[in-house]
């Protein structure tokens, strides 16, 4: 097509000069509104898709991962704002259902209306009925995991960071999308109702989406997606990230309890028998209550002093931790000499692994004292804390977190489609719901992040708008599509180079 053809189809496209009609701009928000709709359903198939594979995900943790009462506490939370998250979209999809078949124009736009102003409350409380609980529930079940506080502290952060971007994401959803649908839409119901012409802001609005419903059956935009590599540099890395931080955490872990000013017993490398006999029994007798799960055992067995260090709920948290990473504890031998801060060792043999247990006791037998050590073999007690970090058991995880950062991006991908699409229009962007037109780009400015150039086409009321463009698959194509399309001087002709250089 040369450049006669481009200005003479330019011409003939209707309602450039003149102002769209009412039935024409109710045609386009009815088209509008649809496309809406459609992006909904997809949004909300999404979201259900997810919690299903969120409580399917933190049930198997609850069971495998999160063995203390506050971190299964914390589980059912996050199951049970899932299933919240689920119902509450599930119901106001049926509370906003469309107009049925041959209804009025009236009743199809107050239909839209009422769908648009339950999306516009719905992500506006977007916190208290989406993020609050999630971000509640997998806080409270880190906190109760073993792991050391700084590992907890970075992982409360993280969760802060992405649910306040989520929120950010919604709320300018509402400001910039929903809002203006919906002032568009009263303006068209009242046109509709009392036949006179809508107001000259909303037409202008509408005149993009008449335009291309007019020209819609001789021009079709070519269509670009972002492309898998780049969507991939920020996916992929933010999911082994997840991995990374995880097996941190695991290596720098640790397990001790003891009072905050203890008096042990001062104890010899050899004991007297009687001495030994008195240490065995009770160490003998806290292995027994850990079997039994009887925590309560264990804390009368407590000096007042190890109860103010150690309370109940600390203590129940502290034990069911020991009991996941190690099991049943199958051999008790000991006393062996001195341990933790002199105090009598005992070394205990469990189903997943060996401890030493330090004990401390008063003269009249109560628990002054409590330390509990992984037993490494001798062979990695000098081991390096890298090669503890990227042990074959951490690496083993590797895989499939890469591969979950795959598909992480190929459904994101899979959003993405159709991302830009260039015509003799103008920009077509959000599959087609927005349609820039070319003599509506008074400025092209680039935005700039990390390795990414995209651009802002800006109006000259300077509404902005941001596209894709160095992201964008097939430069070659797109470079011809903007050349052939483009009018001659456009603004956007100058990024042009930014394709050749990506």
């Amino acid at each position: 097509m040369n450049d006669d053809e481009l200005k003479k189809l330019w011409q003939q496209q209707p309602l450039r000069e003149s102002t769209p009609s009412t039935k024409d701009l109710i045609s386009a928000m009815q088209s509008k509104a649809s496309l809406l709709r459609r992006c909904l359903e997809a949004r909300d198939f999404r979201e259900i898709v997810a919690c299903a594979l969120v409580v399917l995900v933190f049930g198997v943790l609850y069971f495998t991962v999160y063995r203390s009462p506050l971190s299964r506490a914390g589980v059912w939370i996050v199951i049970g704002g899932a299933i919240f998250i689920a119902w509450k979209l599930v119901r106001t999809r049926r509370r906003t259902p469309p107009a049925p078949p041959g209804a009025t124009v009236v009743e199809s736009l107050r239909a839209e209306l009422i769908l648009v102003r339950s999306q516009v409350r719905l992500l506006g409380s977007v916190l208290w009925w989406y993020l609050l609980p999630g971000f509640i529930g997998v806080t409270v079940a880190t906190w109760g995991l073993g792991i050391d506080p700084v590992s907890k502290t970075l992982a409360t952060g993280f969760f802060i960071a992405v649910d306040a971007w989520v929120y950010w994401l919604n709320q300018r959803a509402v400001s910039q999308e929903l809002r203006p649908l919906e002032t568009q839409l009263q303006s068209l119901l009242h046109a509709a109702e009392t036949g006179e012409p809508p107001e000259e802001t909303q037409a202008a609005d509408l005149r993009a989406i008449v335009v291309s419903m007019a020209a819609a059956d001789r021009v079709k935009p070519v269509e670009f997606k972002v492309a898998f590599w780049q969507l991939a540099v920020f996916g992929i890395p933010g999911i082994v990230g997840i991995w990374f931080f995880l097996i941190f955490s695991f290596a720098r872990d640790g397990q001790d309890w003891t009072e905050e000013e203890p008096a042990p017993v001062a104890v010899a490398q050899a004991l007297p028998s009687e001495e030994a006999d008195r240490y065995s029994t009770v160490a003998r007798t806290i292995v027994a209550l850990l079997n039994a799960g009887n925590v309560a055992g264990v804390q009368t067995m407590f000096t007042p002093k190890m109860n103010a260090a150690l309370p109940p709920t600390k203590s129940a948290e502290f034990f069911a931790d020991l009991a996941t990473r190690y099991g049943r504890i199958e051999a008790c031998e000991g006393p062996l000499g001195n341990g933790h801060k002199r105090w009598p060792a005992f070394r205990l043999r469990c189903k997943r692994g060996e401890m030493t247990m330090s004990l401390a006791l008063t003269a009249e037998g109560k628990v002054s004292g409590l330390y509990f050590r992984p037993r490494a073999k001798p062979a990695l007690v000098k081991k390096p804390f890298l090669l503890r970090l990227f042990s074959w058991q951490h690496l083993a995880w590797l895989p499939p977190f890469f591969l979950g950062g795959l598909l992480y991006t190929w459904l994101i991908q899979k959003s993405t489609e159709r991302a830009v699409g260039i015509s003799t229009l103008g920009i077509h962007l959000a599959r087609g719901h927005v349609l820039v037109l070319w003599d509506e780009i008074a400025e092209v400015r680039p935005m700039r992040f990390l390795h990414i150039r995209n651009l802002w086409l800006i109006r000259p009321s300077g509404e902005k708008t941001l596209m894709h463009w160095t992201p964008l698959e097939r430069h070659a194509d797109l470079m011809a599509a903007v050349k052939e399309c483009a009018p001659a001087n456009h603004p956007i002709r100058e990024y042009l180079p930014l394709l050749t250089r990506s």
